[in-house]
């Protein structure tokens, strides 16, 4: 067995890893490094509790002495340079080196960058931490209008938030539908129209060509002509895996980002693993990349530590997630976008509802709106290849569970 691993990144990933480490029996040195100053913390709640005032800080993923009674060798505030797969040891920014056996790549994403004149304006934010989070929350206080750039999950949670708080919000997004990679375009319509209902404004078709502003940013210019007033802007185009150590060390990566790995977490050099947003993994679909979301990065970490133990389990993803819109609550199992029938199921007492993507009388994918109950049957009948019925699967009077009893 191993005598010592280190793990890049003390996020949910990383942490997960390393408890799962401890859990499985590893009596090795575990150094769990993280560029934060602080541990790792629910980031979800960074878009609404947070910025909305409702708590002070995000709530801690693990409790304050877990590394201690655990034997976990933490290493905060502190940056990797280089991973020496010759030697094999990690480089610190502080100085000196970390032998290891196995290092687990956990380092996450970054907020994509936004290519436009006067993009380093004050009032400008991207939203990946909790520092980030705080300075946007700052802004928010005297804001009275706020920008948003790009009309994904993070732009449209933090236009749900500030429109609650009283701010003017203007949501641009360069695609002719919010949401449309996640959501597909029925969903992402039905999100508009519920962000305008509580007062968003949402412009479709929008590119934004440059900010303008003195010694604060005051406007968002459009490649049509288009400006929207702004005192405060939030640039949320996406994230991009950080895998800069790994491209470094010569491990091989997804050319659109992400480190390559398999099923178990093993990158192109056999003592480095993956996880988590920086891990471009193996789908059940057979496609391959980095997911972004809180389950799968879990499923992954704890997967890579049992690999990493010689106790391989590979396990191809199914992407799982939830969000916040407009008051209303939205999870999603695998990708709405792809071949076959959309099926519908409205439930008029409840007002929840449910669309699957069916391909072959199989649920490929999954959305739920206000319906938690039944997308916990959904989300299994995504990963179990159930096959079902489309009449069935649209009657909100057939239950779903009853699929799941006719595979067992």
């Amino acid at each position: 067995m191993s005598k010592s691993i280190v793990i890049i990144g003390a996020g949910l990933a990383g942490v997960t890893a390393a408890r799962c480490l401890r859990t499985e029996g590893y009596q090795g040195t575990i150094h769990l490094i993280g560029e934060e100053p602080c541990g790792a913390y629910d980031r979800p709640c960074l878009s609404k509790e947070l910025l909305a005032g409702k708590v002070n800080e995000p709530a801690a993923i693990l409790g304050p002495d877990w590394s201690k009674s655990a034997n976990i060798t933490l290493h905060l505030a502190e940056r990797v340079t280089e991973i020496d797969i010759a030697n094999r040891q990690v480089r610190l920014q502080s100085g000196g080196h970390i032998p290891y056996d196995y290092v687990l790549l956990a380092t996450g994403s970054r907020a994509r960058r936004i290519q436009a004149e006067g993009s380093n304006l004050p009032g400008i934010h991207t939203l990946r931490t909790y520092e980030d989070a705080n300075r946007l929350k700052d802004s928010l206080a005297t804001a009275k209008s706020l920008v948003i750039v790009g009309g994904g999950l993070i732009g449209c949670e933090v236009a749900t938030t500030a429109s609650g708080l009283g701010a003017s919000v203007t949501i641009l997004e360069c695609g002719d539908e919010l949401l449309l990679r996640v959501l597909g375009r029925d969903t992402g319509k039905w999100c508009r129209n519920e962000l305008e209902r509580i007062g968003v404004q949402v412009e479709r078709s929008a590119h934004a060509l440059r900010f303008e502003g003195d010694e604060r940013v005051r406007a968002v210019v459009c490649t049509d002509g288009r400006r929207i007033e702004a005192d405060t802007v939030l640039v949320s185009i996406g994230a991009e895996p950080a895998d800069d150590l790994a491209r470094t060390a010569g491990i091989e990566c997804q050319p659109g980002g992400g480190v390559l790995v398999d099923a178990t977490g093993k990158s192109s050099d056999p003592s480095v693993f993956a996880a988590g947003d920086v891990a471009a993994w193996p789908l059940r679909s057979g496609e391959r990349r980095s997911l972004e979301t809180y389950l799968n990065s879990q499923i992954e970490a704890e997967t890579a530590a049992l690999a990493m133990l010689g106790k391989p389990q590979p396990s191809p993803q199914t992407q799982t997630s939830w969000t916040e819109i407009a008051g209303h609550r939205l999870q999603m199992a695998g990708d709405i976008n792809g071949p076959g029938e959309i099926v519908v199921r409205n439930n008029e007492q409840s007002r929840s509802r449910l669309l699957f993507r069916v391909l072959d009388n199989r649920v490929e994918a999954a959305i739920a709106i206000d319906d938690p109950r039944d997308f916990s049957i959904a989300s299994r009948l995504v990963t179990r290849g159930v096959p079902v019925s489309t009449p069935e699967l649209a009657d909100p009077q057939f239950s779903l569970r009853d699929f799941l009893k006719a595979k067992a």
